[in-house]
């Protein structure tokens, strides 16, 4: 049933296509879309609760499952701890997929297995490929039945200025491995480094939720996760009197937000551009934005707005993905600091992700102790460690392909003085080959 749902999903996503090169209206086929997209959501849930209740049913009965399932933290963070598993791995095949012929059973797979996140999501593979032109390696582990019991989504990014390396999922926070076994992640890895090999890749990066052994990591950046009530009410008394103080202040303000999706981009580009060029820090385009939110996963991609006086001042891209809300982008001008804009902000999102039933809110990465730690941290929000794995061609330092480089102060100085208009330009000609 969800396989011939998904047949008409691309059926319906290449008329959109196609209609919009010929510059029809797309109403109708988004409202089918929509449609689809929440009779295959419901039925894919159905299917992770029956495997849940079964993994539980067979270790009420004393029987074991190679995967243990910790609720006490996000079904992200809850991780996948694998044993060897009962597969000889001279019977696993792993095999780069190149077309769609497998693109729903490998969904299937990221939705039941704990550990995965939205971006190990087929869909991905389309949008990265659509929105930015990079050549995609999809990995995907067979047993001897031809069943998936493992997936390696990775991306090359290749440039002049930048160098040549494979990522495990570049542009977001999470991506890497997933697999039954810790023998088959091996063996995905693996197939992974001697593609990098062949390619002559200078290092591959694998951005993960749990530490794995045999290879350099990173361990700088933690994702600040918020533990969500059921009632607004309760978080509003457990964020404490200096955050209640700073919304009541931008309350004075007469601030307003809006949640929705293409009709807002405009107004989300506006104000992300403008705070993205005062960073330092080139832009993606407006059409990456477009292509998310008018994708087959449309329904978990959220734009929020806030305006004074009719006039866009903060802005955020949103993520959900079982349960979590995730906020991987979001701005505010500057000059409305100090009517605590991006607070009011904040408290919104935070109401809405409680009212849609999320358990947990995201508030994104940072570096321990960074300004951005301590404002996710004053709402209450706690670390989870990430673990960036590396593999190098040639040995040396791990690489350092951010603002902190001492080697970008100059670029990003330059940039912060350029108008708005020409970073938009320039911006995501450059982004797009930083990961």
């Amino acid at each position: 049933m969800v396989e011939s749902l998904i047949d008409k999903k691309k059926g319906i996503s290449r008329k959109i296509g196609n209609a919009k090169r010929a510059g029809e209206s797309i109403e109708e086929l988004l409202v089918q879309m929509k449609q689809v997209t929440q009779q295959i959501k419901t039925l894919e849930q159905d299917r992770v609760v029956d495997t849940i209740k079964e993994k539980e049913a067979c270790q009420s009965d004393g029987v074991s499952s190679d995967i243990v399932v910790d609720r006490s933290s996000p079904q992200l963070f809850a991780g996948q701890k694998g044993g060897q598993g009962d597969i000889p791995l001279s019977d696993i095949v792993i095999n780069e997929l190149e077309g769609d012929s497998l693109s729903s059973l490998w969904n299937a797979y990221v939705e039941k297995t704990p550990g995965s996140s939205l971006y190990h999501r087929w869909e991905f593979r389309e949008q990265i490929k659509l929105s930015f032109g990079h050549e995609t390696i999809y990995l995907a582990a067979l047993n001897e039945a031809g069943e998936i019991c493992g997936v390696l989504p990775a991306v090359l990014l290749s440039s002049r200025l930048f160098g040549r390396f494979i990522i495990s999922m570049p542009f977001f926070n999470y991506g890497s491995v997933l697999a039954d076994s810790q023998g088959i992640e091996g063996k995905l890895i693996d197939a992974l480094i001697g593609l990098a090999k062949s390619k002559m890749a200078e290092h591959v990066e694998l951005r993960s939720v749990c530490s794995r052994e045999g290879m350099l990591l990173k361990t700088n950046k933690v994702a600040m996760i918020l533990p969500l009530p059921t009632d607004s009410n309760v978080l509003w008394q457990d964020i404490g009197a200096k955050v209640r103080s700073q919304i009541k202040k931008a309350n004075r303000f007469d601030l307003r937000m809006e949640f929705g999706k293409s009709e807002l981009l405009d107004d989300f580009y506006q104000v992300f551009a403008t705070n993205m060029r005062d960073l330092g820090t080139p832009v993606y385009s407006r059409t990456f934005f477009q292509n998310l939110i008018t994708c087959e996963l449309q329904e978990q991609f959220h734009i929020g707005v806030v305006y004074k006086d009719g006039s866009p001042v903060s802005c955020c891209f949103l993520m959900g993905h079982k349960d979590m809300l995730e906020i991987p982008w979001a701005s505010t001008l500057s000059s409305f600091n100090h009517m605590n804009a991006n607070m009011f902000m904040y408290w919104e999102i935070l109401k809405k992700a409680i009212s849609e039933k999320y358990d947990f809110f995201d508030f994104g990465r940072s570096s321990k102790d960074a300004g951005t730690f301590r404002f996710k941290k004053q709402w209450g929000a706690k670390p989870e460690q990430l673990y960036w794995h590396y593999w190098l061609s040639e040995g040396g330092a791990l690489p350092e392909l951010n603002p902190n480089n001492p080697k970008y102060r100059l670029i990003i100085s330059v940039w912060q003085r350029m108008p708005v208009w020409l970073t938009k330009l320039i911006g995501p000609r450059l982004v797009k080959f930083l990961p």
